[in-house]
């Protein structure tokens, strides 16, 4: 398919090709305008700007300049060194079966993140506290009923429900609890925090079990695959250092 070419500039054309490859080189946030009419204008105006600007340089003699040269030498040398690095880190692979030999080794590890879904009735004394969990075990009060109620925590209008949260994200009295209850398990004794007195129930735990095979092979793939590129660009280094002199002075 033929290029149609958008702008010349001394000579330089700039096709819908080079537009279209600039675009899809930018950030998300920016691409969607600039793939929008008035966004392509705007953008080759800027790309036709850049190819005066460079014409006027190698005009002027910027190119012969030492600041010029060093800077394309070292641009030079980091193209070299991503596109080297890029050979060998993809000429590097993990394959399923030692993904499955990972897991196996180490089952647990691959849990998942821990994190439970709690509800609590939050209150300012022990003893009222005490007096609602009498209520709820030996009169059968509804958890979610007593909190409305009770409750002087914003969440009363859910039922005193938290919904999910991981660790680090609660008080650290109030999370220990929450982890330590069984799925449908309530607080046998008021929690004391700084805020005041809870009844915790978690309704939910995820993350504790063994997880499946299948749900975490690409990302232990993933994880082998960054330990094998590191290990192999080590060993690399120590080879080149032998092959090549280098001298530290």
């Amino acid at each position: 398919m033929e290029k149609k070419i958008l702008a010349t500039v001394n000579g330089m054309d700039i096709t819908s090709d080079v537009l279209d490859r600039t675009i899809e080189q930018l950030p998300p946030e920016r691409k969607a305008y600039f793939q929008s009419e008035f966004g392509r204008k705007q953008l080759l105006e800027q790309l036709v700007s850049i190819e005066l600007i460079n014409a006027f340089g190698l005009e002027i003699g910027v190119d012969k300049e030492q600041m010029y040269l060093t800077q394309m030498e070292q641009v030079e040398k980091e193209i070299r060194f991503n596109s080297t690095m890029n050979k060998i880190m993809s000429e590097i692979s993990v394959d399923d079966a030692d993904a499955e030999i990972a897991f196996n080794q180490n089952p647990g590890k691959y849990g998942g993140q821990q994190s439970v879904r709690a509800s609590h009735i939050l209150v300012d004394s022990e003893e009222l506290a005490n007096d609602i969990l009498k209520k709820i075990v030996e009169d059968g009060m509804d958890f979610s009923d007593a909190a409305e109620e009770f409750s002087s925590c914003p969440s009363k209008a859910q039922g005193g429900d938290l919904g999910d949260f991981g660790r680090g994200m609660m008080v650290p009295e109030f999370e220990d609890a929450a982890f330590a209850l069984e799925k449908g398990e309530m607080t046998k004794e008021p929690v004391k925090t700084q805020f005041g007195y809870h009844i915790i129930k978690t309704t939910d735990k995820k993350g504790f079990g063994t997880a499946n095979f299948d749900d975490v092979k690409e990302t232990i793939r993933t994880e082998l695959l960054k330990e094998k590129q590191m290990d192999h660009y080590t060993k690399l280094l120590e080879d080149l250092k032998s092959k090549y002199n280098v001298t530290l002075k």
